[in-house]
This record gives C-alpha cells, structure tokens and sequence, in this order.
C-alpha cells in the first residue's frame, strides 16, 4: 500500500485528464460553456478530438521533430481546422513575437466560441505554454485576477514548479523567461490596456517584460 500511495504521489499532473471521451493526458475544460478545452500533444489519440465535437485544434509550440506536419494533417482528415502558432518553451526570438503569438491563441480561441465551435489548446506536455494562454483567457473571460487564475487553472495544472517531478533545469528556464511573459501579459489585462475583444498587437512593440520571483510553491 505505501508503495502505490508513493507512486501516486509522484506520478506526474499531466497523467490525468477530467474531460469526458478524452484520454489525452492533462485535458481540461476550460470554460463553463464547454468551448474551450486544453491538454496534452494528442499524438496517437487525435481521433478523440473529433469524437467529443472539437472544430479546431491550436498547436501552441514549434515543430521539433515534424510532429506538427504530422498532426495537422491528421487534423485535416478528421476535418478539425488546424491553427500552428510555432511559440516556443524558452529562448523567444523576442519577446514582441512572443506576445504578438499569445494575442493570436487568444483571438482564435474568441472567435471560434463566438461562432459555438469548440477548440482544443495544446503545447507538448499542456502544462507551461497552454497554461500562460489559458491562464490569460480566464482573466479576460471571466474577470479573475492575476492570484485566481495561478492558483485555479495554471498550478494545477503543472505551471512551473506546479508540477513537482518537472526538471529544475525546466523549471528555471520557465522562470526566467515564459513566468516574466505572463505577469506582464496579465498586467495588461488588469490595466484594461488588453479586453477580450480588443487585444492590440500594437501593445507588444519593443516589449519589456519586468524580473519576476512569482512561483507556484
């Protein structure tokens, strides 16, 4: 028994999924009306997306290994728009790309829900990269503050150090550049300077994001 308690207790967040016909590791719906949904690579399992009515599927990282060649059109057989937003876990070209790419995930996730189809974020694991937006979709959706979204939707997510068996070699490189993103991003959102319908690329030019000690532990 101590054992499998043991196993449990280090078992990885992005094991487990709470959505429905989905076994995508790390799934979740996002929003209350049932548009909004992120997770995992789906790999092998991009089949279920079709089956629980997902139109369009946002590939939230860069092609590594041709894995998003390889999704896409997969995707495309199922009839499932793909959208591929090459934003990267570290090392941003810069960071106005960088932002400018988290305006695009956020106005596709709008305007689909605007027309009630359903869309799927993922990044590799769905724990930093889909966090950030899903994190900043919630605070522009539902009014949540900065502490709110952290705690209910990105930490538990594995945000970070919200995941304890994530490498600190990860963890750290996050930190330094992905965390700092975010505070500033959200920063914008609490300044009303960024609103759901209105997110100004204009507002990335010559980004400066600020030092950060914000930790999920």
């Amino acid at each position: 028994m101590k054992i499998l308690l043991f196993a449990l207790m280090t078992m990885s967040l992005s094991s487990f999924a709470n959505v429905p016909g989905l076994t995508i590791p790390n799934s979740h719906q996002v929003d209350r009306d049932g548009n909004v949904f992120r997770g995992r690579q789906p790999e092998k399992l991009v089949d279920e997306l079709a089956h629980i009515g997902i139109t369009d599927v946002i590939i939230f990282k860069n092609d590594v290994k041709g894995e998003v060649a390889k999704e896409i059109t997969e995707l495309n057989r199922l009839g499932i728009k793909p959208h591929h937003i090459p934003f990267r876990w570290k090392q941003y070209p810069s960071m106005q790309e960088a932002c400018e790419q988290v305006i695009d995930a956020l106005t596709v996730i709008r305007d689909v829900k605007k027309v009630n189809g359903k869309t799927f974020l993922h990044c590799t694991a769905g724990e930093d990269r889909t966090g950030t937006v899903m994190g900043l979709y919630r605070m522009l959706s539902e009014n949540m503050t900065q502490a709110q979204v952290m705690s209910a939707e990105m930490c538990p997510r594995g945000f970070s150090d919200g995941n304890p068996n994530k490498p600190s070699t990860v963890t750290k490189a996050i930190e330094a550049e992905l965390t700092p993103l975010f505070v500033t991003l959200a920063g914008k959102i609490q300044s009303g300077q960024w609103k759901l319908n209105s997110l100004p690329k204009s507002s990335c030019k010559n980004l400066v994001v600020a030092k950060t000690n914000l930790r999920c532990h």
